[in-house]
């Protein structure tokens, strides 16, 4: 993954006459690796263009999007609300880490949603100025052009394991991604 992250900053100075699905192809193409790293690629090529945008957004003016995927369906004490799943803080799943983690460095505009209409639904509402989501690569992108539409810089991270039951994140990348721009 840092190799992909690496070629992307190399090729910065082209992005701007390239479709980002293109150069994704590309980047994938000449570092030799399977086609499955093509949507990886893609949305780390998208992170980085809204990257400076969205260091430069304060916490408290971010809003942060889990799916609900991520709960452990079997085991979950979440409940669903108005504005999404209110994590139970059980520890059955994933979700629980990173909500404490999101909360440890101040954001509070956190909702963990069924789909990308509830996203809309509350952007709306809270127009932030910066979004982070998780999702499944079609979910992600739908979401990412939504907010472009909106003109609010957003960063992204692919489920690792996706099929929208008891999925799995990268929590690792997730905790990077939310700390940007912020002072450690």
């Amino acid at each position: 993954m840092k190799i992909i992250k690496k070629t992307i900053y190399a090729w910065a100075d082209k992005i701007g006459h390239q479709k980002p699905a293109e150069l994704a192809k590309q980047i994938v193409k000449i570092l030799g690796l399977n086609e499955r790293w093509i949507n990886y690629t893609h949305i780390e090529i998208r992170n980085f263009l809204h990257e400076p945008a969205f260091r430069e957004v304060p916490v408290e003016e971010r809003a942060f999007f889990l799916p609900h995927c991520l709960r452990n369906a079997e085991k979950c004490k979440g409940k669903y609300e108005e504005e999404g799943l209110k994590c139970g803080k059980c520890g059955a799943c994933q979700v629980k880490e990173i909500i404490e983690y999101a909360e440890k460095l101040g954001y509070e505009k956190i909702f963990v949603v069924p789909g990308g209409s509830m996203v809309v639904k509350l952007v709306k509402k809270y127009k932030p100025k910066a979004t982070i989501g998780i999702a499944c690569f079609n979910e992600l992108m739908m979401a990412m052009d939504k907010m472009n539409e909106y003109g609010i810089p957003n960063i992204g991270s692919l489920l690792l394991k996706d099929g929208c039951r008891n999925t799995v994140a990268n929590v690792e990348d997730i905790k990077e991604k939310l700390a940007l721009g912020l002072r450690k």
